[in-house]
């Protein structure tokens, strides 16, 4: 089972770095579009169309990373007053209903896509970009995220089955603040000294 889930986070990370490359990619063009309207005078415009698609598709193969890196935003006011097992299922309720709603995108994202597929359907811009393609890729992110959510749910499942409740929560609990400080003087020891 770990090199499974090996496996799903190293899927996990290179889809949220390539979302991070479309991002920068746009950014590029956009500026080179700025620039060509600018200085050489010669207008054109696919950056929005582009950085559109770049957005939608980043985000979606950057969830299932932030997942696995407890790095979703969660509002826990009332979780942080409850005992640790309410806490814990709380924790698992959590995962669940991100779950829930990643299946739910992705069954309509699904159904935008085959609308799509079925017309032809192209974007009414110069360049005229078959919209099942950049669809396609927003719909390939969100199902992996489902997919990554169930794998967690999974484990968790796994871990509390073997009698594991320790692993079991650290699948599902989020961070607190000594967590972070925790993480942040981890990663400021390993740092190299340089010497001046």
């Amino acid at each position: 089972m770990k090199r499974f889930h090996a496996i799903v986070a190293a899927i996990s990370l290179w889809m949220a770095r390539l979302g991070g490359l479309m991002l920068v990619g746009s950014a590029v063009v956009i500026t080179i579009e700025i620039l060509a309207r600018k200085v050489i005078h010669i207008p054109f415009s696919v950056g929005t169309e582009l950085s559109s698609y770049a957005l939608a598709i980043s985000a979606s193969w950057s969830f299932s990373y932030a997942l696995l890196n407890r790095a979703h935003v969660r509002i826990d006011v009332i979780r942080n007053w409850t005992p640790p097992t309410i806490r814990f299922c709380l924790d698992v309720l959590a995962l669940g209903s991100l779950g829930g709603v990643a299946m739910i995108l992705a069954w309509f994202a699904w159904d935008t896509v085959d609308t799509s597929w079925a017309l032809g359907a192209r974007e009414n811009t110069s360049l005229g970009t078959l919209l099942v393609i950049p669809q396609g890729l927003w719909f390939a992110g969100l199902i992996w995220f489902a997919l990554v959510c169930v794998e967690q749910l999974g484990l968790v499942a796994l871990a509390l089955m073997q009698g594991d409740q320790a692993a079991a929560a650290a699948i599902v609990t989020t961070p607190d603040v000594s967590d972070e400080i925790d993480e942040a003087l981890e990663a400021v020891d390993a740092q190299p000294v340089i010497p001046r």
